[in-house]
């Protein structure tokens, strides 16, 4: 992996983890990713076809006095599946109520 500076959270670790990936993989079909500041939410996506997306969107939560990271994948039209997938993560960070 090339220098590439400091890195200030998660976002920018994953972020520097994608940029090296698809610069050695060179995928037909690259691998993006998203995250909030601090890194509370990552996630790795990618388009399968025109106006769908996948995404694996983990969470960072505290459990039972203990670290964890929460796991979930969505997989359909674009739009829906990005809001799913951010009902989610708020509902796994108590910003909104689970549905």
């Amino acid at each position: 992996m090339a220098d590439q500076g400091p890195q200030k959270d998660a976002m920018d670790v994953l972020q520097a983890w994608v940029d090296d990936f698809n610069a050695r993989a060179r995928p037909a079909i690259r691998l993006g990713s998203k995250g909030e500041a601090g890194g509370a939410q990552l996630r790795l996506q990618y388009s399968p076809a025109e106006d769908t997306v996948s995404i694996f969107h983990m969470v960072a939560v505290n459990r039972n006095g203990r670290p964890a990271i929460l796991v979930q994948r969505f997989e359909g039209p674009t739009a829906e599946t990005a809001v799913q997938a951010g009902i989610w993560a708020s509902s796994q960070l108590g910003r909104r109520p689970a549905v």
